[in-house]
């Protein structure tokens, strides 16, 4: 994972919390990240990032990995970010000893919900983010959920993202969107599977922004 900094890990973290399983221990939370059982889908990226992505999840989201293939300007990242219970894995077969392991600082709230489902936790999540509820809007012919701030919006669709476009702080932009996606299909169980031969360090807890850091 070259030239990819602490916080841009936590960055990609942010992003993909909305990936995360959230059955903890012995507890038993009956929680749907999603409003599709199983799927593949694929995205690119633009502007100020660009490569590509393959998302692969099933058991409505409870398991769930990514494998990415992007660069920015001052970063690159090649390789997986498998969701495994309250754990991130983030590494790059080509790197055994550069994995990384992150714990999940949502999981405790969500799972306190009143409303366990995708719909519930994708406005609590992009709203820690700083995002407001919009009107909906259609991509892909599929009527999606819009939130929205004021560097960009984010859509989703059964809780899964569809379309993030943001701007920095200069002015740049960049686009995450879905190029192709197929639900309810047969995922193989080797997408899951955190390798033996990683060697992964744990890396602090990053929590979500909360309202007084969205302020400012």
């Amino acid at each position: 994972m070259k030239n990819l900094s602490k916080c841009s890990v936590a960055k990609l973290f942010l992003l993909f919390t909305f990936i995360i399983g959230a059955q903890l221990h012995a507890q038993e939370v009956s929680l749907k990240l999603y409003g599709i059982k199983s799927g593949i889908i694929e995205y690119k990226y633009s502007g100020t990032q660009v490569g590509t992505s393959t998302l692969y999840f099933d058991q409505y989201g409870y398991r769930s990995a990514m494998n990415m293939d992007t660069k920015g300007e001052d970063e690159i990242f090649k390789g997986w970010i498998i969701s495994h219970k309250e754990y991130q894995y983030i590494f790059d077969p080509s790197k055994p000893d550069e994995g990384l392991k992150m714990k999940n600082p949502v999981i405790e709230s969500l799972i306190k919900m009143d409303k366990q489902d995708y719909d519930k936790v994708t406005e609590y999540l992009y709203s820690k983010m700083g995002m407001k509820r919009s009107a909906n809007e259609k991509f892909l012919d599929k009527d999606c959920v819009c939130f929205k701030d004021d560097m960009g919006k984010v859509l989703t669709w059964n809780g899964i993202l569809m379309l993030m476009e943001e701007m920095n702080d200069d002015g740049m932009k960049s686009r995450q969107e879905v190029t192709s996606i197929k639900t309810n299909v047969s995922v193989d169980a080797k997408y899951f599977e955190i390798p033996k031969n990683i060697k992964f360090s744990e890396m602090p807890l990053f929590g979500i922004p909360n309202e007084e850091e969205n302020e400012e």
